[in-house]
């Protein structure tokens, strides 16, 4: 979902079908890192319901709307010919490297709850602790009131 969002504003974007300030999407998207980390902790080993997937869904193509836009105006800045393919391969790109981020986390998620046998509730409460803790400066720095 949070792809299939991200692709959408960042093709929207680029062709100015759609324009958001930068400085809007600069401070958005530290918010929507800021929403899930919070959301994780306060869900982290409960379980979760069935009909609440579909606000859980809807908000992830939102903040996949938001990040994609901020990409947008990262890929302007690199390239004005207004092709297609160009923007298909950046796109490619960016959620190729997304994977290998996920990849990479997971493997240290697994060590951790393998080797030195974190549960996985108490995993989720420190990494998004310390996402939390990183994204604060974020906002600061970005804050537009």
């Amino acid at each position: 979902m949070f792809t299939i969002g991200h692709t959408i504003s960042l093709l929207l974007a680029s062709y100015n079908v759609v324009s958001v300030s930068s400085k809007v999407i600069e401070f958005l998207i530290p918010v929507t890192i800021l929403v899930a980390a919070l959301f994780n902790l306060f869900t982290a080993g409960k379980e979760k319901k069935v009909e609440k997937m579909g606000i859980f869904y809807i908000v992830t193509i939102f903040f996949g709307l938001i990040h994609g836009l901020g990409f947008a105006s990262f890929y302007k800045a690199l390239d004005r010919s207004g092709e297609i393919l160009p923007l298909l391969e950046f796109a490619l790109g960016i959620e190729a490297a997304q994977i290998i981020v996920v990849i990479i986390i997971l493997i240290i998620a697994f060590i951790f709850q393998t080797i030195f046998r974190f549960n996985k509730r108490d995993w989720v409460l420190v990494v998004s602790s310390l996402v939390i803790g990183m994204i604060i400066p974020m906002l600061i720095d970005n804050w537009i009131f």
